[in-house]
């Protein structure tokens, strides 16, 4: 018999023993109180004093013995659970902490393009504090041991799904002899659920976290335990981040069985609203979780990674010269980048004309495995005579309509402002974009502004700036426009 067998059948016998539903304290209590009254009228000043003492003992006995039942029944628990507070509303919006950092800007010689970084090996860093599987279950970034060797290597109970969402798999499990760490992925990557656990030592310290003013922070119900939800995230989009309540990410907090459990969901796939998160929630068990608990998917390795970078000069092969020579005509190429921008390549696209220039950011203190790079990609095409032009503008339109051209055409509730390029005008636009088809209304529109997008048309280019990231600004994606010579 395990540990976690044991304490379940304490638990049931203590249940069965005494069910929380048929206690009522309250009788026993006062018929103790009304026996340690007195029962002679005429007991004088003296003794009065004498049992005073007594008397306040036994009721501040009696008073802690209440609290000690209360939190050992679950409907104590519960209750207890009701007046812990898990986020904390700031001040502002702005993420406290971090201050604003200004980028560091390149000049760049136009028409050739050439990196600002060169690609290396990530250089080992030293494991932060707290994080000590890393070697043997990965990083948070890309955990590696099943679900078994996770509860093997901590001494608390670990909970895990043994079912989940349609499109999910387990990713893998690490962390530290204190805490922690499942992830949960969709193949393609739409969307991540991220599980923390850790046991909760009653301090309020370990419940803090801040979240925007503005934050609709809201209680819910996992289980017999009350949680608190928030839906929003610290956008990196700003400098310093700044609360956005429709970021897409959504937070859920609670304590149960001396545990604190901290979920994040993270993307569009699979679409989870507040209650179908905490319904997910309340079916994690330290129980066997099968296969459900075995990662489903190898990670790739530095040196796969290492090729993986590489293959973006395939698909982007061509030098800012064979590009011009493929289009006919000179090309316009940024004359300032942020030194964290580094020129990979070019490509064609023979049909539409259009020519596409990409620079990418990949950390080199950080493994290429687990970084997520900013990328710059800027495409030109000569204007053509007539109406087909892909880069002329934006159309706004529903999600059915956007299976024609998706590109082109952003949401009716997308806003597309105007904007000067020198002396050019064009239109700026945020929004990941078109994402999950759905049989009702097509595509949905995913609002999140990782994705930046700005259109203008010179004499004779059509030209796009598209930046995905959080560290460029709309000021910064105006500003390389109009470096471009």
């Amino acid at each position: 018999m395990n540990k976690n067998d044991m304490q379940s059948i304490l638990k049931n016998l203590t249940e069965q023993k005494a069910p929380a539903a048929q206690i009522d304290l309250w009788p026993a209590i006062q018929s103790r109180i009304q026996m340690s009254q007195p029962t002679q009228s005429g007991m004088n000043t003296h003794s009065n004093s004498k049992l005073w003492p007594l008397k306040t003992a036994f009721i501040l006995l009696t008073v802690i013995l209440i609290g000690a039942l209360i939190l050992f029944l679950p409907q104590g628990r519960a209750l207890a659970q009701e007046v812990l507070h898990f986020f904390y509303r700031g001040e502002s919006n702005f993420m406290p902490g971090p201050t604003s950092m200004p980028l560091k800007w390149v000049e760049q010689t136009p028409g050739t393009a050439a990196g600002n970084l060169t690609l290396q090996p990530a250089t080992p860093q030293p494991t932060p504090p707290g994080q000590g599987f890393e070697k043997y279950c990965g990083t948070a970034n890309d955990p590696q041991c099943s679900v078994e060797a996770i509860r093997e290597a901590v001494t608390f109970p670990v909970f895990a799904l043994a079912k989940l969402p349609d499109g999910m798999y387990f990713a893998g499990a690490t962390g530290s002899p204190d805490r922690v760490f499942l992830m949960y992925n969709t193949p393609n990557q739409a969307g991540t659920l991220l599980v923390y656990e850790e046991p909760f030592s009653g301090a309020e310290s370990q419940l803090a976290w801040d979240v925007g003013a503005d934050a609709d922070i809201q209680s819910v119900q996992v289980g017999t335990v009350t949680a608190e939800y928030v839906k929003g995230w610290y956008d990196g989009n700003s400098n310093p981040p700044v609360w956005n309540n429709n970021s897409g990410g959504q937070m859920l907090r609670w304590v149960d069985q001396g545990i604190l459990f901290n979920i994040y969901m993270i993307g569009t796939e699979p679409h989870l609203n507040r209650d179908e998160l905490a319904a997910l929630a309340a079916t994690l068990t330290n129980g066997p979780v099968g296969l459900n608990g075995i990662p489903a998917v190898v990670t790739a390795t530095p040196t796969q990674a290492a090729v993986q970078t590489i293959e973006l000069h395939t698909i982007y092969p061509l030098t800012l010269a064979e590009a011009e020579k493929k289009v006919g005509t000179a090309l316009l190429s940024p004359s300032l980048l942020p030194e964290t921008l580094s020129f990979i390549g070019a490509n064609y696209d023979e049909k539409t004309r259009v020519v596409e220039i990409i620079y990418i950011y990949i950390d080199p203190k950080q493994d290429p495995a687990i970084s997520n790079p900013d990328s710059l990609l800027i495409k030109e095409q000569v204007v053509p005579e007539g109406s087909d032009c892909d880069l002329c503008g934006f159309l706004q339109g529903d999600g059915k309509q956007a299976k024609q051209d998706p590109l082109k055409l952003v949401s009716k509730d997308a806003t597309i402002e105007t904007v000067q390029i020198g002396d050019f005008t064009g239109k700026y636009v945020e929004g990941i974009g078109w994402r999950s088809w759905t049989d009702c209304c097509g595509f949905e529109w995913d609002p999140t502004p990782y994705r930046k997008r700005l259109r203008f048309r010179t004499n004779e280019l059509a030209i796009e700036v598209w930046y995905d990231g959080f560290t460029l600004t709309k000021a910064d994606i105006i500003a390389i426009a109009e470096s471009l010579e």
